[in-house]
């Protein structure tokens, strides 16, 4: 199960797995990261999340799969924005990534 196409963090797990010659196959497309997160929780599969703070309730960490390289992370604000609002919810990104 994976988060439907486009998705960086789709592309970038099977095409890590792909190098390394481990098999894997997209079984299901969930819309949400909460589709993703279920199926783990069942044990049908894995799911390579952010990491920022503690797993996901019933989730933990699995050490035996490759090591993913990171993805940039950037963001934007629609023309128009607030700029108080923008650089406040900027900055608590920011926060929560250091």
């Amino acid at each position: 199960m994976a988060i439907e196409d486009p998705c960086a963090i789709r592309r970038r797990a099977i095409a890590t797995l792909a190098a390394r010659g481990v098999p894997a196959t997209v079984v299901g497309d969930a819309g949400y990261l909460a589709g993703v997160l279920d199926i783990a929780r069942t044990g049908q599969g894995v799911a390579l999340l952010a990491a920022v703070g503690p797993a996901p309730d019933g989730l933990t960490t699995y050490e035996g799969l490759p090591e993913v390289t990171p993805i940039p992370m950037s963001a934007l604000a629609r023309p128009g924005a607030d700029p108080a609002t923008v650089e406040a919810a900027f900055a608590a990104v920011r926060e929560l990534l250091a």
